[in-house]
Formats: C-alpha cells, sequence, structure tokens
C-alpha cells in the first residue's frame, strides 16, 4: 500500500486518548504526552482523512460523524499495541521498560517515594512513571500498570492486592493538642474537623481504646477534602481536627509538623490495595515493584504516637 495512505497505530492511539480525555490540553495531563506530538498526529490523521474527525467547541474536542466511524478502529488499535506491549515486556525475562503508577500525592511521598528510589536502583533498566490522582483512576482506561488506593477497589475486573493496613486516627496543631492536654475530654468538639471525602474513609468519626471505651466527635466540618494530604496541610497550619490512617499522620507528629490526639484511642481500619489488569500480573516489572512494595511498606509501617508533651 502506498505509503501516503497508511495509518499509524501511534496515530489511531493517540486519537483514541484524545477522545477519552476531551482535549488536548487533558490528555497532555492525563496521560503526560505533549501537546505538540497530539497536535501533530490528530492533524494527519484529518489530512488523511481530508476532513476533520473532532469539532473544536471551547469545552474541548466532540467528534465529527467521521471521527465516530473511526473510533472502534482507534480503539482495536490502542489495544492491540497494549497486547503487544505486554507480550513484549512479560517475554523479556527481567524487569525492564516504562513502568506506570498512579498514586495520590501523600500515598507517592509517603509510600511510593522510598520504594520507587530503591526499585530503580535495583532494576535501572526500568523507568518509572507516576500519574498524581487524587481519587483511584481505572488503570485499564488510563494505560496505568497499577493504581495505588485506599481501600479495595470496585471493579471486579481488576487484580487487587493488599499492601498494608492502618488504623485511623486524631491529629490537631501542636497548640490545640496542648491546650486539649489538660482539659476535659469533651472539649475536643471544640474543634470543627477536616473531613477527607475519598472512598473507603470512615463517615463516621468513631474510637475506641484497649478497655472497650467508645468516644464518637459530632463537631461540625470546617471543611472537606479530596485528598489527605490537604488535610495535613490545613491542621499543620493549626486549624482544625483530622481523622487520619496512621501510615500518613505518624511520620509527620513525629517530625513535630501537628500532635496526635488522645493516643489511647484509634478509629477503624482501612487498607491499602493495589489494583492493576489481570495481563499485568505476569510482566516482571510489576510483580517486581508489587513484591518490594509489600515487603517495604510493612517494614516501615510507624509504630503508634505517644501522648504529645
Amino acid at each position: 500500500m502506498d505509503e501516503d495512505f497508511q495509518t499509524s497505530l501511534d496515530d489511531l492511539r493517540l486519537f483514541f486518548l484524545l477522545d477519552q480525555a476531551g482535549s488536548i490540553s487533558g490528555a497532555t495531563r492525563r496521560f503526560g504526552i505533549a501537546k505538540a506530538t497530539l497536535s501533530r498526529s490528530l492533524a494527519r490523521l484529518e489530512d488523511r482523512a481530508g476532513m476533520p474527525l473532532f469539532d473544536r467547541t471551547s469545552r474541548g474536542l466532540k467528534l465529527t460523524q467521521a471521527g465516530a466511524l473511526m473510533l472502534p478502529a482507534a480503539r482495536d488499535a490502542t489495544e492491540a499495541g497494549a497486547l503487544a506491549e505486554d507480550v513484549l515486556r512479560t517475554a523479556r525475562g527481567e524487569p525492564e521498560g516504562l513502568l506506570r503508577i498512579a498514586a495520590s500525592a501523600l500515598s507517592a511521598q509517603q509510600i511510593l517515594g522510598p520504594v520507587v528510589a530503591e526499585f530503580t536502583r535495583r532494576h535501572p533498566k526500568v523507568i518509572v512513571r507516576i500519574h498524581i490522582s487524587g481519587v483511584g483512576p481505572d488503570p485499564l482506561e488510563e494505560e496505568l500498570d497499577l493504581v495505588l488506593r485506599l481501600g479495595r477497589p470496585e471493579e471486579s475486573y481488576l487484580i487487587a492486592r493488599r499492601i498494608i493496613g492502618s488504623r485511623f486516627a486524631l491529629y490537631a496543631g501542636r497548640e490545640d493538642a496542648e491546650r486539649l492536654a489538660h482539659a476535659p475530654r469533651e472539649a475536643i468538639d471544640t474543634l470543627r474537623r477536616v473531613v477527607i471525602d475519598v472512598p473507603g474513609a470512615p463517615a463516621d468519626w468513631t474510637l475506641t481504646n484497649a478497655a472497650g471505651e467508645t468516644l464518637t466527635l459530632r463537631s461540625d466540618p470546617a471543611c472537606l477534602v479530596g485528598d489527605p494530604g490537604v488535610a495535613l496541610g490545613i491542621i499543620r497550619a493549626g486549624t482544625g481536627l483530622a481523622f487520619l490512617p496512621e501510615v500518613f499522620g505518624e511520620p509527620r507528629a513525629a517530625s513535630g509538623d501537628f500532635a496526635r490526639i488522645l493516643p489511647d484511642f484509634h478509629g477503624p481500619e482501612i487498607e491499602i490495595f493495589a489494583s492493576f489488569p489481570p495481563k499485568r500480573a505476569s510482566i516482571p516489572a510489576v510483580r517486581a515493584f508489587l513484591d518490594l512494595l509489600v515487603e517495604m511498606t510493612a517494614a516501615a509501617l510507624p509504630a503508634p504516637a505517644t501522648k504529645w508533651e
């Protein structure tokens, strides 16, 4: 076939990603592909088609009739390319190539950071790309190898591997902690709550101690946030009370950013999972990273804080 009429599989893949993201800027943010690359690829396809494949609107890109006809082929090309890449990565035997991971900003800093550093030292042929996301994305839709998230994923077609369990605990700014240390327990309700509004986070702030005593906090929320890292920043600035997994809160309390409140009490346990498509499980880089993630995270889980002084 004349090369002028051949359509690149990569151009079809990028066309599919543009449709998924809804705009060139959105595809850049979501998939980490340069705007210029996306624009050139779309221009080539539209030049070959002899007509627009997307309508450009104020809200982004909308498929034209011709684009809608092109979409199934673009989806097939994307899936075929991903399958071919997985086959090659599996056949290599040793970890190498690109490893694509998604996590919240706090999980990336607190959990992934040390693991990625050690992993790349052990496996220099692997390049790790970390995608920061407030809520765990679908690894199939986002072309990811692994997603780290709070709570077990609801998608039944994904494999979920438990990484660690961490109990919730109460944290506040150091000045508030000092004041409450010398006040009746009921005084804690004077602090407004910084609520982490993400799947898996407990709706009720109920805590228990070793003696079986139960405490439920019902103060008004000061704000609702979609990422534990934002809650950390708010209480570090001296405002409010946060209910955080110890794996996130204890290192910051130990460093003096803020303080643990009622250290003898704890809330329910939340589990942190790594989720990934079944076909990724056989890829050496994915297997090796998961094993190291479980090993290092369990070893680094901080001990509960003692009373603030």
